[in-house]
């Protein structure tokens, strides 16, 4: 006999209405606020790259993921582009380098700043007064205050094929960058930093859980 459990589930799933919305034929605002919204809470890579006047640029990007380990090496799709060309994606082209830095709770407003569109060229570092400090292995300094920055080498750009000409870039970390207050031995620790919902909204650092698998016997 099923479990008052199982059968509450039952309910529940019973009453549940959802709406099916064909993704053929949305209009690229609607499909974005659909997307954005269902694939969060996401990361933020606060990307710091090199102006051709060696200004540094700051922009923020939520379509960020880590892909392999073995070399390490990191994903940002950049767009759109088909009006412009954004400067990020600009500068990391003809450098062949940039940097990932975290966001914590008291940069958030001035990770936010730095989404506007400024004139190209023109500093968000230098304008927000974002503090910077030079990286080890490349010439993009790092955000000071993040607790984790990813220096990153390119290793690919590779064209998405969509109406908006995303780029999805391709970095291969050379040097973690990582605060030694969210580092335990060799691995990250009590890392929680904002991540991004869609539109003006962020999720704030909260409860960490540490939830272990149950051991199975009939599993190896």
């Amino acid at each position: 006999m099923p479990s008052d459990r199982t059968d509450t589930a039952a309910e529940a799933a019973s009453a549940k209405t959802m709406v099916a919305i064909e993704a053929d034929g949305l209009e690229s605002a609607a499909a974005y606020k659909l997307i954005s919204g269902s694939v969060t809470p996401r990361p933020i890579a606060w990307v710091s790259s090199l102006n051709e006047d060696a200004s540094v640029n700051l922009a923020p990007f939520s379509a960020y993921v880590f892909l392999t380990y073995d070399p390490p090496k990191i994903g940002i799709s950049i767009g759109p582009s088909t009006a412009f060309v954004k400067d990020t994606l600009r500068n990391i082209e003809r450098n062949g380098h940039f940097v990932v830095n975290s966001v914590s709770p008291d940069q958030l407003q001035s990770m936010v700043e730095s989404s506007r569109r400024y004139p190209a060229g023109m500093s968000e570092a230098a304008d927000l007064a974002v503090a910077l400090t030079p990286s080890l292995r490349i010439d993009t300094p790092r955000i000071t205050d993040s607790e984790i920055a990813l220096e990153c080498v390119v290793d690919q750009v590779v064209e998405m094929g969509d109406r908006d000409a995303h780029r999805l870039v391709i970095g291969r970390v050379v040097t973690f960058q990582v605060d030694e207050r969210v580092l335990q031995r060799d691995r990250i620790h009590a890392f929680a930093p904002v991540g991004r919902i869609g539109g003006p909204l962020y999720v704030m650092p909260g409860e960490i859980r540490q939830v272990r698998t149950t051991p199975d016997d009939r599993l190896p």
